[in-house]
């Protein structure tokens, strides 16, 4: 999409507890920087901590971040314990204090920048840091300045957060704020549908997007991807870019892995690597499990969580691998998750050309919707799905007119050039509703003139 000319460029505040970092939302925030950039909008970033030097005007306030100390107090003390009616107070206090500490340092970098449009990143619907949702709220108001919330996922989705009623009056105010000047994007319409039932509030739907651009590619770094890994030359390699969830559902993988090994007969076995790490002490004995499971079924399993990492590096003087590295040198990559928000792995597997063999989980549905051909089980490992899995890893013809076919779909709808317009068309339509209000408050300005007007004069006509 071509830049906007001068009078219609914007100068937005992206804002999120982190930004530079590896955590998917960052991830997602710097593709929406691309892109408003390139419809020609000036960029400010606002977080509480940046993992890399910004290269952008910016303004850092620790109690932005999610692991600052008062930020964490707030959370337990919200969420881990029913409160007495002290402790309700207390906490009351505290993040009224929070408040009023970081309030007063967003306003003024607002601005002193001129900064006329907020772009918020996950912060009003999760309160993972409840004053800086506040504080946000009474700024959008205050300020009557436009804004746009992108929703990754929702505090009603998590027990963590509902299982005390310590804050309903924080929760029903302010994640999500329930203002008309704001624009609610959601990223699927199962997720939008959910949001209207919780909230009553409308939201537009913008899919994550792929920065086609960046795409890896072979190069002496990453050809030495399988020997540092211990993989042969000629076995397949099963890729599983995800973290070691039981929601991820691996062993469906270990399965089809197992299923392939016995159809190709007298060759190498195949390899499934896993790259990232087991989350948190609840995936410690789904861990296990999984490890139990590769022995029964022989299945050669690499969890490479320390050999693989979201860019390249070098620790110890050993090569660390970017997750791009992983998919340039996969064979097939496998996505068999119950759940997702959204699911990046497809639109990849799309973008580096690879087959995708993945559970139809519910918002597949919608991306399959625009014509995607995958290897789908629908909870169940069949015998379609397995022979289908072999047709495409056997048939290179078929399998490049899938990879083709996807590669295709994915950058006419998932690619920064396709999010530009539809980023560009909600930044009119908050614009819009700017301009109406002005409007408005001016009609009813002149409205309550002329009737003061009037009142004076019959009242000296009376005189």
């Amino acid at each position: 999409m071509p830049r906007l000319p001068l009078p219609s460029r914007r100068r937005v505040a992206l804002i999120h507890s982190q930004l530079l970092c590896i955590d998917g939302v960052s991830l997602e925030a710097q593709k929406w920087v691309k892109a408003y950039k390139g419809l020609g909008h000036k960029v400010f970033l606002i977080s509480g901590k940046f993992c890399s030097k910004p290269k952008l005007p910016h303004l850092v306030i620790p109690e932005l971040a999610l692991d600052h100390p008062t930020v964490e107090s707030i959370k337990r003390m919200a969420f881990e314990a029913p409160l007495g009616e002290d402790e309700s107070k207390a906490l009351r206090d505290l993040i009224s204090s929070t408040v009023k500490k970081i309030k007063p340092q967003l306003k003024q970098f607002i601005q002193a920048n001129g900064i006329n449009m907020l772009s918020i990143e996950n912060v009003l619907a999760i309160p993972a840091n409840i004053p800086l949702g506040i504080a946000l709220k009474e700024l959008i108001e205050e300020l009557n300045i436009p804004t746009i919330m992108r929703h990754h996922d929702f505090f009603w989705e998590r027990n963590y957060y509902i299982k005390y009623n310590n804050i309903p009056h924080i929760l029903g105010k302010a994640f999500p704020p329930k203002l008309t000047r704001i624009k609610n994007v959601t990223i699927s319409r199962i997720a939008q549908q959910d949001f209207l039932r919780w909230t009553g509030v409308d939201s537009a739907v913008i899919e994550n997007a792929v920065d086609f651009s960046k795409l890896a590619k072979p190069d002496a770094f990453n050809r030495n991807f399988r020997k540092d890994l211990g993989i042969r030359k000629n076995q397949l390699l099963l890729l599983q870019p995800t973290r070691i969830l039981e929601r991820k559902r691996i062993e469906r993988s270990i399965e089809l892995a197992s299923q392939i090994n016995k159809a190709f007969k007298g060759k190498d076995k195949c390899v499934l690597v896993i790259t990232g790490p087991a989350s948190g002490p609840e995936s410690k004995n789904y861990f296990e499990f999984l490890v139990k499971k590769t022995r029964e079924l022989s299945v050669d399993v690499i969890f490479a969580s320390d050999h693989i990492y979201l860019y390249r590096k070098e620790e110890d003087g050993k090569r660390v691998y970017s997750i791009d590295d992983a998919y340039l040198n996969a064979d097939l990559v496998c996505f068999p998750s119950d759940i997702e928000g959204f699911g990046n792995v497809v639109i990849e597997a799309a973008a580096y050309k690879k087959p995708l063999f993945v559970n139809n989980y519910p918002v597949l549905r919608e991306m399959k919707s625009k014509g995607f051909d995958f290897i789908e089980m629908d909870q169940e490992l069949n015998k379609a799905v397995f022979d289908k899995t072999l047709a495409i890893l056997r048939n290179k013809k078929a399998r490049d007119s899938m990879v083709k076919k996807n590669f295709n779909l994915a950058k006419q709808h998932y690619s920064i050039e396709a999010l530009e317009p539809r980023l560009q068309k909600l930044v009119e339509q908050v614009d819009k509703w700017n301009i109406d209000k002005i409007l408005a408050e001016l009609h009813s300005m002149i409205y309550s003139f002329s009737h003061a007007l009037m009142g004076l004069l019959f009242w000296r006509k009376r005189k």
